[in-house]
């Protein structure tokens, strides 16, 4: 029954990256006043469908590589880990319920740190391990930044449970929620690779970054899991700011809105220098987030 349930539930999240897909051509094309895939078809849906079944279908070049285990794997784990991420987030009903999912979910986003590596290496490219390096060495900074954020709210709420931060937030807002609010939405950008930290795919110095050598199914899978994962990372974000019901259409309807300002920074912003990603990381966002975990633990 639990197999069923996780089955259906990732059939799910695959028919939510299709939509996001579909939304982020739609506004961008708007945005840059540019005629693209949004223009075939009924609002770009017939040009989303066929650019799926191509990529499933187009061929998956295998190099005789040192890593060649490494670079069919890490795709494959990439998006089970993503999926993974959701049998413990009550949206609105928890799939597989469990005391300590918060230490779960990071877990599962530092395994998450190992494809990206063996997706690099693995593809015996400069290219692409260059990009997995820069991608590893932005993860891992922002990872130790999301951890002492979470510890915040693990102190806050005293659950280590993602269930507990949605029943006891719902009466918890102040202006300091609201102030975090904005200092969490910078470093979610940052971990998911979005604009404008989305360096790991600089195509003027990277070619495409650790996945330029993936294609078809491969490449397809590194998709899914990312775009998986900028759902999920808004549904965190819900969970901790935005406890307002049980609705499901009331949850839906924000984490919407919040991925939607996800789409609307892509076109809209620059991209960041690497070495400002870090140093934004660790001389500005670190010692502040230190400073809010030692002043706001008594709120």
């Amino acid at each position: 029954m639990l197999f069923i349930l996780f089955l259906l539930l990732s059939l799910s999240l695959l028919l939510l990256v299709a939509l996001l897909v579909l939304v982020e051509r739609n506004i961008l094309g708007l945005l840059q006043i540019r005629k693209g895939p949004n223009m075939v078809g009924i609002y770009g849906i017939l040009q989303t469908v066929m650019d799926g079944i191509k990529l499933l279908l187009k061929q998956y070049i295998l190099k005789s590589t040192y890593g060649l285990f490494f670079f069919i794997f890490s795709p494959v784990l990439s998006l089970g880990l993503a999926l993974l991420n959701w049998v413990v987030i009550p949206m609105p009903a928890v799939l597989v319920s469990n005391n300590y999912s918060v230490l779960f979910t990071l877990f599962i986003s530092s395994v998450m740190v190992y494809t990206i590596v063996w997706a690099g290496w693995g593809s015996s490219s400069i290219y692409s391990l260059v990009g997995s390096i820069r991608a590893v060495a932005q993860m891992i900074s922002y990872e130790v930044v999301i951890g002492f954020f979470f510890l915040f709210f693990l102190m806050y709420f005293k659950s280590f449970n993602w269930e507990g931060f949605f029943i006891f937030n719902q009466g918890s807002y102040n202006i300091f929620f609201f102030f975090l609010f904005f200092l969490w939405f910078i470093i979610m950008l940052a971990e998911l690779n979005r604009t404008p930290f989305d360096l790991v795919e600089g195509e003027s110095e990277l070619v495409g970054g650790f996945n330029v050598e993936y294609s078809g199914a491969g490449f397809t899978l590194l998709f899914l899991s990312e775009y998986v994962n900028i759902w999920f990372m808004c549904s965190i974000t819900y969970v901790i700011f935005f406890g307002l019901g049980v609705s499901f259409f009331l949850i839906f309807f924000f984490i919407f809105i919040l991925v939607l300002m996800v789409v609307f920074l892509r076109g809209t912003l620059p991209r960041y220098k690497f070495t400002d990603l870090i140093f934004l990381t660790w001389i500005i966002l670190m010692p502040f987030v230190v400073f809010i975990l030692m002043i706001g633990t008594g709120l």
